[in-house]
């Protein structure tokens, strides 16, 4: 998808975020944010949202000298998403049906993400995912696929979300004889899974690939030749939260699912669903 005027607000907000997690005065944040600012003069139309995110990322990471401002956030977020775990497997076991459960509660784990806004792991998140429906509904079309399947390619989006992507897998795993692998970010962006927030929620180094990207989603113009052999051999491809559909969307092929909650009116729009809503939809 193409950013649109409104994305500008919303890349700017980011990088604020991004400030917030570091130690330093109120003058050198405002400097870095007009540095910031002035990363979109190089903007072009055409570009999609996650390519104009990483100017202002780029910006704020290069003038503080900070790799990763979100290092301790995002081992909290994972250690909060583990502990409400039990809860969410406990509910999904006894449910209608298990892995559709699993399923929601992953695509609801996208509800955790810096980059959108400030979020907490609470009681009113669990209620959501016991209470939430898919708006639009392609589960029976991906469990046709998965039981045909042999190699899913899953590619992962945010920290937090990611202990609710792995139960996901696992329950897949327990019904599915399929080969996966879970594709991360090859840099920090924001609250974004990299090699080191996977295995630190249990995924073994094995089963994680680069997939090239240092934005805030996916293209294939920049993944890794590992990640591009894994697409083209995969059955199956899940494209989990926002920032992989607006990087991806444009690609249609009945291999690729995406798996997302959407929290901006552009993508609602595009999607056709409301602000909020969840989505589990064949490309």
């Amino acid at each position: 998808m193409k950013a649109t005027k409104e994305c500008f607000a919303c890349v700017l907000a980011q990088a604020e975020r991004n400030l917030a997690e570091w130690d330093k005065d109120d003058k050198l944040k405002f400097e870095i944010m007009r540095l910031a600012s002035r990363s979109l003069e190089m903007a072009e139309y055409g570009m999609k949202p996650i390519e104009l995110s990483k100017l202002t990322n780029d910006a704020v990471k290069i003038n503080t000298g900070v790799e990763d401002l979100y290092k301790e956030r995002k081992s909290i977020l994972n250690q909060k998403a583990k502990e409400v775990l039990p809860e969410i497997k406990d509910y999904a076991n006894y449910s209608e049906n298990p892995l559709k459960t699993f399923a929601i509660a992953a695509i609801l784990g996208n509800h955790l993400d810096f980059g959108v806004k400030d979020v907490e792991i609470d009681s009113e998140f669990v209620s959501l995912i016991k209470s939430k429906s898919l708006a639009i509904d392609d589960f029976d079309l991906f469990t046709e696929k998965l039981a045909k399947a042999k190699h899913l390619l899953y590619i992962l989006d945010n920290t937090g979300e990611v202990v609710f992507d792995k139960a996901f897998i696992e329950e897949i795993k327990k019904r599915y004889a399929l080969n996966v692998k879970v594709a991360v970010r090859s840099a920090p962006i924001i609250n974004d899974v990299t090699r080191k927030e996977a295995i630190e929620v249990g995924f073994a180094p094995e089963e994680i690939i680069e997939s090239g990207s240092e934005m805030a989603g996916m293209t294939l113009e920049v993944a890794t030749k590992e990640f591009l052999n894994f697409w083209d051999n995969s059955d199956l491809i899940v494209a989990k939260g926002q920032g992989n559909f607006e990087g991806l969307d444009e690609i249609k092929d009945e291999r690729l699912f995406f798996l997302l909650e959407s929290k901006c009116p552009v993508i609602s729009k595009i999607l056709g669903v409301n602000l909020g809503d969840i989505v589990l939809k064949q490309a």
